[in-house]
């Protein structure tokens, strides 16, 4: 009896379902569809524009075209704040090397002259770069050209009213007295090799030279004051039977990152550090 009971239920079930799918099939209740989502288009609309709502923004859309819209909108004041944010690294960067080289200035009574480099010189054998200030601001060739906390990166080696040149220490035409923090404090003259390599030359070959010693100016020319920072010795060449060694010089800083300088006028101190 039970087993009858229900092979009855599970056939009415299926007699229902198979008329639904006959009438849907047919159309013979399209009106009434039709009908229903009118009724129910207000409802189906809310729940529509509320699953599109952006991660908890207080905005909808109603449509996929507003929304395209918004988020192209998004990509672009996303760009525009990645843009804001670089620029605000890159003033914190500048500011910070302004105030080390501001301290180094203050510890010592540097006359100095802060500058903005501009460019690169096109020369291809040279190695030099372009600030933004001249001889209307004293600015004189030979003037020594420093980053940081007193890092040697070249000398002036042109000038014009508004705009200067400097010859970068790895140009082929730099030259510069410098001595090593060596126990022999060796002399030697820093030379460059076509924005290649840096090379303190003339070194004594009987004088202790050891990877890491420091270089630094030796104050023996005009306008170029003792301690400055050239870099430290990464390798030594030796030939025997010669009068001389060669420290392959590692440069304190790279070259081609420089954006801010400062030069030493003509009022330059030559006290040594």
């Amino acid at each position: 009896m039970r087993r009858t009971k229900k092979l009855t239920t599970f056939l009415l079930i299926l007699t229902v379902i198979t008329i639904t799918v006959l009438v849907h099939y047919f159309g013979w209740l399209d009106s009434v569809e039709v009908s229903l989502r009118t009724v129910l288009s207000p409802a189906s609309r809310l729940i529509y524009t509320e699953s599109i709502i952006l991660k908890g923004e207080d905005e909808s859309f109603a449509t996929v075209a507003e929304l395209e819209s918004a988020y192209q909108t998004l990509k672009h004041e996303q760009s525009a704040l990645r843009a804001r944010a670089l620029t605000a690294d890159l003033l914190e960067e500048e500011n910070q090397e302004l105030k080390r080289q501001l301290h180094f200035f203050q510890a010592h009574g540097f006359t100095v002259m802060t500058a903005e480099v501009t460019g690169k010189n096109v020369d291809p054998f040279g190695s030099s770069i372009i600030v933004d200030v001249g001889s209307e601001q004293e600015v004189s060739v030979g003037d020594p050209v420093i980053i940081g906390e007193g890092i040697l990166v070249g000398v002036i080696s042109r000038v014009a009213p508004k705009t200067a040149i400097v010859r970068l220490l790895d140009d082929h035409q730099s030259k510069v007295a410098a001595t090593l923090r060596n126990q022999d404090r060796s002399l030697g003259v820093v030379e460059g090799g076509y924005g290649l390599s840096v090379r303190m030359n003339l070194i004594p070959q009987h004088e202790q030279v050891g990877v890491g010693d420091i270089i630094m100016t030796s104050g023996l020319e005009t306008n170029m004051p003792r301690g400055l920072l050239i870099g430290t010795v990464e390798a030594i060449e030796r030939e025997a039977y010669q009068p001389f060694q060669t420290a392959i010089v590692r440069p304190s800083e790279q070259y081609t990152h420089i954006t801010i300088v400062s030069v030493l006028t003509n009022g330059t101190t030559s006290t040594p550090l």
